[in-house]
């Protein structure tokens, strides 16, 4: 296969992995506000290690670890979904919906920076401004869509940009460790979460006493299991390959560029499927996001360089 058809199937891939993030609030909603964070985690983790060790008995995904160190996979799946998916649920208990989605919708930006050190992956001007334009196109539709306050928490800002940071590293991480496969990065990140997650799951609900009750969820809440069964088999399994892939083929600043077609996507299945009424925030905000990710994709250091040359 030629480059530029890898290049095209791996943007394709990224933008299905945007969408099914972005539909992911659809299924969550409703149950994060009264189910423990940490019951949700340690079910989608369990969900997704389960469905990864089935694709690769059934030979879907091959791994093959031998002579590799595992050192850099622990810090890829530390990174996310240790830290990160810990520091957002701290920030999201100590802000506003409005602070978490604008920090959160920061992570390209810093991905964009701790990717030179990290991975030596170095944005042209234009992609850099392509890509700052990106996260203000999502920053325009969170302030057009709120109408919840400021908090003023230091630490939960704090908090945030840990989360912010270690989503930033994974990405750069992931680009810089191109020794391993999609499969073998993303089973590390399902291993680590399910037992990180899973034990933080065991001694909250051993403390609660309430064992039974997290272990029977998914058989008792038709609700809960409908999002595990999405978190752990399309949001964990098929988008962290396809976020690895995207990032091995296209790079890191190409691919995290696209975060924010995970906004407009979430946005437009709250116009079309909840019927969630549409203002110019959202369509100005469309706009400048996907002019952002135009820009992103087409001034890459390739096509600077030959432009260069051409003169």
């Amino acid at each position: 296969m030629s480059m530029k058809k890898r290049q095209a199937g791996a943007v394709l891939i990224t933008l299905v992995t945007c969408v099914i993030w972005g539909f992911s609030f659809m299924f969550t909603r409703s149950v994060v506000v009264r189910t423990p964070i940490l019951n949700l985690l340690s079910w989608r983790f369990l969900i997704a290690l389960a469905a990864f060790l089935l694709l690769i008995a059934f030979k879907v995904f091959k791994i093959n670890l031998k002579g590799k160190k595992l050192m850099p996979l622990l810090k890829i799946a530390i990174a996310e979904p240790i830290i990160f998916f810990t520091a957002e649920s701290i920030g999201i208990q100590r802000t506003s919906a409005t602070e978490t989605s604008l920090m959160i919708a920061t992570i390209p930006i810093a991905a964009m920076i701790v990717g030179i050190p990290i991975a030596k992956q170095i944005p042209t001007k234009k992609q850099a401004l392509s890509i700052i334009l990106s996260v203000v196109g999502v920053a325009v539709i969170i302030l057009g869509q709120s109408i919840e306050g400021i908090s003023f928490d230091i630490i939960g800002y704090l908090v945030l940009l840990v989360a912010v940071f270690s989503g930033a590293i994974f990405s750069a991480l992931s680009a810089k460790h191109d020794e391993y496969s999609s499969a073998e990065k993303s089973l590390a990140m399902m291993v680590i979460g399910f037992i990180g997650f899973g034990s933080a799951a065991l001694v909250q609900n051993i403390a609660a006493g309430t064992v039974q009750e997290w272990l029977l969820l998914p058989f008792q809440d038709r609700e809960f299991l409908i999002s595990i069964l999405y978190l752990g088999l399309l949001a964990s399994v098929i988008c962290y390959v396809g976020q690895h892939y995207s990032i091995s083929v296209i790079g890191l600043n190409r691919s995290v560029s696209f975060s924010g077609v995970t906004t407009l996507t979430s946005v437009l299945a709250g116009v079309f499927i909840l019927h969630e009424k549409i203002n110019a925030s959202m369509i100005i905000g469309g706009i400048i996001i996907l002019t952002g990710v135009y820009g992103a994709n087409y001034f890459t250091s390739t096509r600077e360089k030959s432009k260069e040359q051409s003169r």
